[in-house]
């Protein structure tokens, strides 16, 4: 038999997580608030860079495989769907913190627009006048310059925060809501 005849597992947005001990993926296991634990940097990361090898299009499926040895100990261990729902809502809350990070960051953005805009106006009017009522001397139009410069570099900062500042943070923020949707499956 070949391999297209035979029936396809699924795989392609699948991330397997096979765990030693749980506290590999959380760092608080303390059973009572565990919808609300919080994953190790490491899971975090590793399920971002997994995501992001992904293709965009394809729902993704957390697939975490626990330690038989963890089952059988004295102290309490989540259920599936308690370690399903702190996924989620880790993600979820991961992802309206991106959100609120590019709020802040337009807001600064605006604040800084504003000042550069101004200081701009200000250095093109010095300018001007420089230029109207200076005699034209090499030193005339340095003055003149270095306020056309100045005024064009008070607003650089603003323009490369609205124009790529904001492209990391999104991007990250779009990589934890498919995190938040995708589909978790925990295996004993």
């Amino acid at each position: 038999m070949n391999r297209a005849a035979m029936p396809a597992e699924r795989t392609g947005g699948d991330i397997d997580i096979r765990l030693g001990r749980l506290s590999q993926l959380f760092a608080d296991l303390d059973p009572s608030p565990f919808r609300a634990g919080r994953l190790t940097e490491e899971a975090d990361e590793y399920l971002l860079q997994r995501t992001k090898e992904l293709p965009a299009n394809q729902p993704v499926r957390i697939v975490i495989h626990l330690p038989a040895a963890e089952a059988t100990e004295e102290v309490p261990t989540p259920s599936p769907p308690d370690i399903a729902d702190a996924l989620t809502d880790h993600f979820a809350s991961s992802a309206k913190a991106e959100s609120k990070r590019i709020r802040e960051l337009f807001r600064a953005g605006r604040r800084a627009g504003l000042i550069g805009f101004a200081t701009l106006a200000t250095c093109l009017l010095l300018a001007w006048h420089v230029t109207e009522n200076l005699p034209a001397r090499p030193i005339t139009r340095i003055v003149q310059e270095s306020f056309v410069i100045l005024g064009w570099v008070s607003i650089w900062k603003p323009l490369e925060m609205f124009l790529y500042e904001w492209l990391p943070p999104d991007r990250r923020r779009r990589l934890f809501q498919r995190l938040a949707a995708a589909e978790v499956v925990v295996r004993r």
